[in-house]
């Protein structure tokens, strides 16, 4: 399965008290990240947030922010009006003390901290509370929705680019038999005519062995057969059941490893042309795979 790391989800409940709004929004990174923004009335729950949202994705950065709009009705029967003549007696006092004139602000007092709690009722609080369950969930269903949407869209642009990479692939390895022939066939005229420009002769044995071992390191037919591997492998990862971008990330690596290689062994220039068209093919596969989970 792809799934994209960037995506986004929303999640509302509205009560008489007002409305909750959560919203999941996400962006590509290495490891899971979880940035919290919450309302102040709700500030001690953000480890609770963080513990749930843990277990919905694997990698990633992850922004939840959760919005509270207060009916007028709610807002007014959570002044605490304790605490605001507490402020009140204060303050009068404090500015009797150094000598500040004017009057207090019922305005300025109420934004005082725990004069204006939207949780001052007890009932309001609990119902909040019933509901965060059910927005995480909705807002988190909707999110993975749109990841998941994302990532087959990504899938499709990585099944063409390995489907190009194959088809380069395979024109190597078609051209390859008769471009190591042709090597192989130069290399032993060019050696021949060296020592007979000379007046030696090769010892036909010995000739055979050196040629074997130089042979070996302009052979790519391992290079190749390791190719046809790991895009076997890419293609059998991509269609778990979870989204493993790492793994595709990392064989996206020896893919690319190995094209390198083959075009550091081979002189034929067309076998060097079709692998930069093949490395060409699994750039656009890493740059499509970073964004998977």
């Amino acid at each position: 399965m792809y799934v994209s790391m960037t995506g986004f989800g929303r999640a509302t409940d509205e009560r008489e008290w007002g409305k909750m709004t959560l919203e999941l929004s996400s962006v590509n990174h290495r490891y899971q990240d979880i940035n919290v923004r919450l309302p102040r009335e709700l500030a001690s729950l953000e480890p609770w947030f963080h513990n749930r949202l843990r277990g919905v994705f694997r990698r990633g950065k992850l922004n939840a922010r959760l919005e509270i709009t207060w009916a007028a009705s709610a807002v007014a029967a959570s002044i605490n009006s304790e605490v605001l003549l507490n402020y009140y007696e204060k303050i009068s006092e404090v500015r009797g003390l150094v000598g500040v004139e004017g009057d207090i602000s019922i305005g300025d007092l109420v934004n005082l901290p725990g004069v204006l709690d939207a949780f001052g009722r007890g009932a309001i609080r609990d119902e909040a509370m019933e509901i965060l369950s059910e927005l995480v969930e909705k807002a988190a269903s909707n999110w993975n929705l749109m990841r998941r949407e994302e990532g087959g869209h990504l899938r499709e642009a990585i099944d063409g680019h390995i489907a190009d990479a194959e088809c380069g692939m395979s024109r190597i390895a078609s051209l390859w038999q008769g471009a190591r022939d042709a090597a192989f066939e130069s290399m032993t005229a060019r050696v021949t005519a060296a020592l007979e420009s000379v007046g030696l002769s090769a010892d036909e044995s010995r000739f055979a062995q050196e040629a074997v071992i130089f042979a070996d390191r302009w052979d790519i037919s391992e290079e190749i057969d390791r190719m046809a591997s790991h895009i076997a492998k890419f293609r059998e990862t991509g269609d778990a059941r979870d989204s493993e971008g790492r793994k595709l990330d990392f064989l996206v690596q020896e893919m690319n490893r190995e094209a390198n290689t083959i075009n550091s062994k081979t002189a034929n220039a067309e076998i060097r042309w079709i692998t930069v068209e093949v490395k060409s093919s699994i750039e656009r596969i890493r740059e499509q795979v970073q964004n998977l989970e």
